[in-house]
């Protein structure tokens, strides 16, 4: 099992992600009917940007998620290679990354690494003619370095989002359901192509089972791939979107029972998560709101 990231790190990008996450989840919930859609311009993005469905190959271990958000932060000291990832990240103090972080997000405000990300995004878009023009005008490392950050930071986004995702509705991540399937476990093949069905197209052994299936092997298996696939990740209702986003996210990287109710609600607070609207009033509604969380992982959302 991999180590978990830093307590601090966990914290950040708890505040930091919540916010959007619950609001992703909101519009699932009201004008989705559960099912799973991300907005038109991110998608463009990614496949215009060649990432594609290769993000996919990021559940087969989780530090892999971590190397693409750091590697788009910060990308000259980082690993140049996946495998490296481990090593170089281990040798990176707690302080540092947290520091990283914090600079990036200085950067954000200071529209420095932010509209390079932009300027990128907007070329992977719908890449029109003279914005195309534009982007092949530049040097070409300058090309290289934009179209790579871009895939990072959205490689990082989807993989967190969909893991999240899969942790809220089946109690376990995409980075536990697809190790899994790959060892022959059809129940967690069936858990994770509910949650990303993008796994059949960008993943060889989701492929390549999904490809043999088509041929009449095993139709019980495929009847059940089928039936989960047609069926919305999300069923129930969210009640608290935002909260359960922030509980999420905490619960993703393993610090979700090692925070106590107060460092929560502080969280909550520096996010701007209401706590009337959320009912986390004090310490025992908190309690209160994540035991539901809990209980919704044996039900499903």
């Amino acid at each position: 099992m991999p180590p978990r990231i830093e307590k601090s790190i966990a914290r950040y990008l708890a505040k930091t992600l919540a916010p959007e996450c619950g609001e992703v989840f909101k519009t699932l919930r009201n004008k989705r009917g559960g099912w799973i859609r991300i907005p038109d311009e991110l998608e463009l993005a990614r496949k215009n940007s060649g990432l594609g469905d290769a993000y996919v190959l990021l559940y087969e271990a989780e530090p892999r998620i971590y190397f693409c958000l750091f590697k788009a932060i910060f990308q000259e000291d980082t690993a140049k290679h996946l495998e490296q990832f481990d090593v170089d990240l281990t040798a990176i103090s707690e302080a540092d990354k947290l520091t990283m972080l914090k600079d990036f997000d200085h950067d954000l405000s200071d529209e420095t690494i932010y509209s390079e990300i932009e300027d990128a995004f907007s070329q992977m878009k719908m890449m029109p003619e003279a914005a195309k023009a534009e982007f092949e005008a530049l040097p070409e490392e300058e090309r290289i370095e934009g179209v790579q950050r871009v895939q990072l930071a959205l490689a990082f986004f989807y993989a967190t989002f969909f893991n999240s995702i899969a942790l809220m509705v089946h109690g376990q991540k995409l980075t536990t359901l697809v190790p899994l399937a790959m060892q022959g476990d059809k129940k967690a093949f069936c858990k994770a192509v509910q949650v990303d069905r993008n796994l059949l197209t960008g993943h060889p052994y989701f492929q390549n089972t999904y490809a043999r299936l088509q041929t009449g092997e095993n139709p019980n298996f495929l009847c059940d791939i089928l039936t989960h696939m047609n069926r919305p990740p999300i069923q129930g209702r969210i009640r608290f979107p935002a909260l359960y986003a922030l509980f999420s996210t905490l619960d993703l990287f393993g610090w979700l029972n090692d925070f106590t109710a107060s460092e929560i609600l502080d969280i909550c607070d520096e996010a701007g998560l209401d706590r009337y609207q959320n009912r986390i009033e004090d310490e025992n509604y908190l309690i209160k709101r994540r035991m539901e969380y809990r209980r919704k992982h044996k039900i499903g959302f």
